[in-house]
């Protein structure tokens, strides 16, 4: 059973303005984002500033109610992989949840993110969260098969997003 909680208006409205104004013009790079078997997914600018780190971590401990203990990952996102690619980020004690943040995109269904489960055919999506700029997508990462869900999207504009590989604590 997939285990998320999404959240919309996650940020404030200041900073996510400017976030939103800035994020086209950072310098994006394939770096070492990758998956065995499978060209680049997502171009990345990180880690963040820790200026915008403590923006979210911020918004997480008042949307969530979560505080971070230790942060594997954190980077701004630019995704534009037309074939879903379901996959698992789970390292115990380092990658045990993920926040994934809306930025900048096309509103609709084929910008979001698809949760997976498996069967014998391969993968069936078991919940799909659509894209809705400032929204945030909190979720365990074990045994969480997700993937960008920009397949059927007429737009070469991608998605632009922040991710963070986190293990955290109730407040």
């Amino acid at each position: 059973m997939i285990n998320l909680t999404t959240m919309d208006d996650f940020l404030p409205k200041k900073e996510f303005n400017e976030i939103y104004s800035n994020i086209p013009f950072l310098e994006w790079a394939p770096a070492t984002n990758y998956i065995d078997g499978v060209d680049h997914i997502w171009y990345s600018c990180g880690p963040l500033s820790p200026q915008d780190f403590s923006i979210f971590a911020k918004a997480l401990e008042n949307k969530f109610n979560k505080k971070i203990i230790s942060c594997k990952l954190n980077s701004w996102t630019w995704v534009n992989t037309k074939e879903p690619i379901p996959h698992i980020d789970y390292v115990k004690n380092k990658c045990e949840y993920q926040l994934l943040v809306y930025i900048r995109s096309d509103e609709g269904i084929n910008a979001g993110t698809g949760f997976y489960r498996k069967n014998k055919e391969g993968f069936e999506i078991d919940v799909h969260v659509g894209f809705k700029e400032n929204r945030a997508i909190l979720f365990k990462s074990k045994d969480c098969l997700h993937s960008p869900l920009l397949w059927n999207s007429k737009s070469q504009t991608g998605r632009y997003s922040a991710i963070f590989q986190l293990v955290i604590e109730d407040l």
